[in-house]
């Protein structure tokens, strides 16, 4: 599951628990699923709520008169994303941060502003920042033994054409989106179902009540263009890491 909430989360679903201690060096946790012989760990950062900051921030009066007129303003904000990849680098410590570090006590950044910068550009910066810092934990995997073959986009976020796009060219992978993107909600019904018997099995209410509606695939010539920002995001942290601390001293 890719969420994407007021928490941008990517929760990887594994069979065979492993040993803490080695998920612990990497940074990541093991929860019980809620179907039997299932795990589940939590990569996650506040991406969302810094989108919401960006809104209540940068465009409070368009929000607060599209809630008049009962019209969304981040189809009005995401109109207005570059389509390259933005200038702006973003270090996103507005809140406690999730795997590998479980960061508290940092501050958030925005790097890459000049004269001539759109406020697209800012909130681009936000959505591809977030999402690297993500793909930090994700490339980790693979020395844990689990590897990802597909994300499934779900929360408010995953309504957003551009944002799910973005986040496939990012990841490099495919995003099989979901008819119904309250994943949470969904996933209490289907559990209502199995413990009403309903359902025979989870693969049952599964087959009955989730519906594909298509995938989103990741554009290889801008994965590249990412990736080459990725690596400028990932020493953004260590650059600034005593600074930012400070700050919040």
């Amino acid at each position: 599951m890719y969420g994407m909430g007021t928490f941008t989360c990517i929760v990887p679903v594994f069979h065979g628990r492993k040993e803490p201690s080695f998920m612990i060096k990497h940074g990541l946790n093991t929860e019980h699923h809620a179907v039997t012989d299932l795990f589940a760990t939590f990569i996650y950062n506040p991406g969302g709520a810094i989108v919401k900051w960006y809104r209540d921030t940068f465009a409070a009066e368009e929000h607060r008169k599209a809630q008049k007129n009962g019209t969304d303003i981040y189809d009005t904000l995401f109109r207005e994303l570059p389509d390259t990849p933005s200038r702006s680098l973003v270090l996103p410590h507005f809140s406690t941060m999730g795997p590998p570090d479980f960061i508290d006590n940092s501050c958030g950044m925005i790097t890459g502003l000049y004269l001539n910068s759109q406020r697209g550009e800012i909130l681009k910066g936000i959505i591809e920042s977030a999402t690297y810092s993500l793909k930090e934990s994700i490339d980790a995997l693979p020395k844990t033994g689990f590897q990802v073959e597909e994300y499934r986009p779900a929360g408010g976020g995953s309504k957003s054409e551009q944002w799910v796009q973005i986040s496939a060219d990012i990841m490099g992978m495919p995003f099989t989106k979901l008819r119904v993107t309250e994943a949470g909600s969904l996933g209490a019904a289907l559990l209502a179902g199995l413990g009403s018997e309903t359902f025979a099995s989870p693969e049952e209410g599964i087959e009955n009540m989730v519906t594909v509606t298509g995938t989103v695939e990741p554009d290889l010539k801008k994965h590249s263009e990412y990736s080459e920002r990725y690596e400028k995001f990932k020493k953004m942290w260590p650059v600034v890491k005593d600074f930012c601390i400070s700050l919040n001293a």
